[in-house]
């Protein structure tokens, strides 16, 4: 069983002292490729220097984060478009709208989301899109363009009306901890409809924990929770959805190599 982690922050300071560890309890889980993704312009290279130390598991997504678009100096978003073209790099983002919080401005937010939009085209490398308490306004966003778009709304935990949103653009749904969570009626049922072929899986390390797991740091391993959960839910055995969603991974974020 061979599952891709579409959605991790290895960059992160959580992982500093035990990386190798880390990586390691993931390729004893069957976790073959982990993207790194970046959160700022320092993030962002912090993900390409991950990719480039673990060549083939580890790679990289570059953009600025909603929440930090505020503090984005001059300049650091065309070095994020450099980036993007690195051979490291598999995926554009995050980006999206961040409503929750109100670290930067709706408008700044929105004109970032913009900008990562027209890289992902132009880079002719997937989007990676964050929506909190914000779906409604970033699918009009998203659907300002005529063309197909091709990524995924990461950590999805809406509704199976704002599913089929997404996907009537183009964009797959990834599920991660919260789909282990007890209740969610409204997130089950949109899990329950999304065709195979537009399912993806991930953890959002170190955050977002499965249900019942001890401790608070979540990593790449512990994508198995979310698996199960998804199998569970659409009546299929573990391995299928690992299948389904590694293939998905591979034709979205790695040209189907």
């Amino acid at each position: 069983m061979e599952i891709v982690d579409t959605h991790a922050h290895l960059d992160m300071p959580e992982f500093q002292s035990d990386l190798p560890d880390v990586l390691q309890r993931a390729a004893e889980a069957g976790v073959g490729r982990i993207i790194c993704v970046g959160t700022t312009l320092d993030s962002s290279r912090l993900c390409v220097q991950l990719a480039r130390r673990y060549p083939g598991r580890v790679f990289a997504a570059v953009g600025i984060h909603p929440n930090y678009c505020a503090e984005a100096d001059a300049g650091d978003f065309e070095q994020v478009e450099t980036a993007a073209s690195l051979p490291e790099v598999v995926a554009v983002g995050e980006t999206g709208l961040d409503l929750h919080h109100s670290y930067s401005s709706p408008e700044v937010q929105a004109d970032y989301l913009r900008r990562h939009i027209q890289l992902s085209l132009s880079a002719g490398k997937p989007l990676i899109i964050h929506a909190r308490k914000a779906d409604e306004h970033v699918l009009r966003i998203l659907g300002e363009r005529a063309q197909m778009l091709h990524g995924v709304r990461h950590c999805f935990d809406g509704s199976a009306q704002t599913a089929a949103r997404y996907l009537d653009l183009g964009i797959c749904l990834g599920f991660g901890g919260a789909i282990t969570q007890p209740g969610r009626k409204k997130l089950k049922a949109a899990a329950l409809m999304v065709p195979a072929s537009r399912l993806l899986v991930e953890t959002d390390c170190p955050y977002v924990m499965p249900a019942r797991q001890p401790g608070s740091r979540n990593e790449p391993a512990l994508i198995t929770h979310a698996v199960q959960a998804l199998a569970g839910l659409r009546g299929v055995s573990s391995d299928e959805i690992a299948s389904i969603t590694t293939r998905n991974a591979v034709r979205l974020f790695f040209g189907g190599a």
